[in-house]
């Protein structure tokens, strides 16, 4: 009865074995496949060494010889390691040439901090490009934490507005992938996001009445008809903080 059993199994292994080398074989290559792309983003020090070069000299161009200076290692070394897997996506290619060129600067080198590197690292372009636009202004920004409420009770629909709202969005991301963006540079440290905090004397009105925000009402309502809807918001404020003030100063 052994034997039988001990047969049935050598057969039954026999019978699958090249069946499942087969499928791992397909799914091998495809994956291999999937991942090829991403050699071409995989560039070695001697890849981008002569453009590194060239940025920088552009940027120190008009800085005299005796305020130049080598970088710190804990600056240069995992700045030039992200850009091997980076140098592909110009704006952060940018903001990471800006910080090794202000690292290399006697006058700017104050404002440079390693940790910089790490916050450039996580950021996608969109992160950038929000970042960008929230460091140019001054001071206290207006923003918006509105909701689809259900008149007459407590309840609200979830997840059909943007938890942060300030009225404007990227070409080609939409507001939830601002207000997503805000969240994160908030988390990274470069941004102070004020729930339930608002600008002086400010007029919130018309980020509630922007016309994505009504769009989205319409919809609800028309999807709703019997239940009755309004947007409510609470009055927030977002700012760039003086971590954040350093950090575009060092990556501009």
């Amino acid at each position: 009865m052994t034997m039988v059993k001990d047969l049935a199994t050598e057969v039954y292994k026999d019978a699958v074995s090249p069946a499942v080398s087969e499928v791992g074989k397909v799914a091998g290559r495809s994956v291999k496949a999937l991942l090829a792309p991403i050699r071409g983003f995989l560039w070695g020090w001697e890849k981008i060494e002569e453009y590194v070069e060239k940025a920088i000299q552009k940027r120190l161009e008009k800085v005299s010889e005796e305020k130049l200076k080598s970088p710190d290692p804990e600056i240069a070394v995992p700045l030039i390691q992200s850009l091997t897997y980076t140098a592909q996506n110009e704006t952060l290619r940018e903001m990471y040439i800006a910080l090794l060129a202000n690292a290399m600067d006697k006058d700017k080198e104050k404002v440079v901090h390693p940790s910089y590197v790490e916050i450039i690292r996580k950021m996608n372009r969109l992160d950038a490009l929000v970042f960008e636009k929230l460091s140019s202004t001054n001071g206290y920004i207006m923003a918006i934490n509105p909701h689809i409420s259900i008149e007459g009770t407590n309840r609200i629909l979830n997840g059909v507005l943007p938890e942060w709202y300030l009225g404007w969005t990227i070409e080609g991301y939409t507001e939830f992938d601002v207000s997503a963006s805000i969240v994160r540079l908030g988390k990274f440290g470069v941004l102070e996001l004020m729930y339930d905090r608002s600008v002086s004397d400010a007029d919130y009105s018309n980020l509630t009445n922007t016309p994505f925000l009504q769009h989205i009402l319409t919809v609800n309502k028309l999807n709703r008809p019997n239940v009755p809807l309004s947007i409510k918001a609470t009055d927030s404020v977002v700012y760039v903080n003086e971590y954040g003030k350093q950090f575009r100063e060092a990556c501009r």
